[in-house]
């Protein structure tokens, strides 16, 4: 009997192993199909109250939804006027900013005294320049997946009331209330999460716009929208922002140095304060990750999606924690991917306390 208890469990991790890696394989191959559609699943959490609030101020349901909808098509459009016409100054000015930042990196070579051919050999003159030309390379990429995402999203605003019905007529039994809770459970913690992410991301982002607008900083919108992106990217996406960032600021400002360090303290601050004290107090300890869980998503994510899978790895995390919180018999699973804290233990007792009453 123990040997055939063995051999039973071996053979279910090695079909365990299997599953996974088919699951990745095929995440990867519908990579171009599957983000438009996990962005757009996104927004419908945060947007589906919006259109719960006007259809219960006697708006029509499809009335709603093309105001929803043309509001963020015209948000969309807007930001990528923005960015378009930016990226093509940019281009301009190009050959101005790289031809000050390799006098800078030869003013460090010769003061430290580096091989004369670093700059060849590291090729940072060819790096920047096809870092340049595939971001604006992209954009035309990006406007393709905003219309696959705002289409994606029509489909599931107006399919939403309508989850509810099928989920209870497709379990037809006792436990139908109990998964009706738990399911109205996650929905409003993943959309609360997800509405002040993009709150705490958005304010750091208008912080840094007008502070660079101030100051003097150049492309100070597309800076602003940076770093409303890197901030879905915890502590990773807040440093490798502040530092491109700077660099730039030093590049345009040199020698003018109050400038430079105006600049590289205003955006430092500003994720400093925003990203320690007011996103952990809107948030709270019961939707932290432990920093390990962070790690492997952002490297599984990233993998798997390229630079997409980036900025929705921790989201994305943060909504299995969240499914596996309230669903019974995988609350051990949500409690390894948390931090571990007292307060966030606390958090939790009392959530279950209040799905039970």
């Amino acid at each position: 009997m123990v040997g055939i208890d063995k051999t039973g469990r071996r053979r279910t991790t090695y079909l365990l192993i299997i599953a996974l890696v088919a699951i990745g394989a095929v995440l990867r191959l519908m990579a171009s199909i599957l983000t438009p559609f996990i962005i757009a699943t996104l927004l419908s959490f945060v947007l589906g109250p919006v259109m719960t609030y006007m259809v219960k101020r006697r708006i029509p349901r499809g009335v709603a939804v093309a105001i929803i909808l043309t509001a963020f098509l015209a948000f969309g459009f807007l930001i990528a006027f923005v960015v378009y016409e930016s990226f093509q100054s940019l281009l301009r000015e190009f050959p101005k900013y790289q031809e000050r930042l390799l006098q800078l990196v030869q003013a460090l070579i010769v003061r430290f005294e580096l091989p004369d051919n670093l700059l060849e050999e590291l090729g940072i003159r060819r790096g920047i320049g096809n870092v340049v030309l595939s971001a604006s390379g992209n954009f035309f990429d990006f406007l393709t997946g905003f219309l696959v995402v705002l289409i994606y999203l029509l489909f599931l605003l107006l399919e939403q009331p309508y989850l509810r019905r099928k989920t209870r007529n497709a379990l037809k039994r006792h436990s139908t209330r109990t998964i009706a809770l738990i399911l109205a459970h996650t929905n409003q913690q993943i959309s609360r999460y997800l509405a002040v992410k993009l709150f705490v991301s958005a304010l750091t982002g208008s912080i840094v716009l007008v502070s660079f607008t101030l100051i003097g900083v150049d492309f100070a919108f597309i800076w602003g929208l940076l770093t409303f992106l890197f901030n879905f990217i915890p502590t990773i996406g807040s440093i490798a922002i502040s530092f491109l960032a700077s660099i730039f600021a030093i590049v345009q400002f040199v020698p003018d140095w109050n400038s430079a360090i105006a600049a590289a303290l205003s955006i430092s601050i500003a994720q400093l304060i925003i990203g320690n004290i007011l996103d952990p107090k809107m948030l709270g300890d019961r939707l932290n990750l432990s920093p390990v869980v962070i790690l492997f998503s952002l490297l599984t994510w990233g993998w798997l999606w390229g630079t997409a899978g980036l900025f929705l790895a921790v989201p994305l995390t943060v909504v299995l924690k969240i499914i596996f919180e309230n669903t019974p018999g995988m609350q051990p699973v949500s409690i390894l991917m948390g931090t571990g804290s007292f307060r966030e233990v606390q958090l939790r007792r009392n959530a279950a306390a209040q799905r039970r009453d």
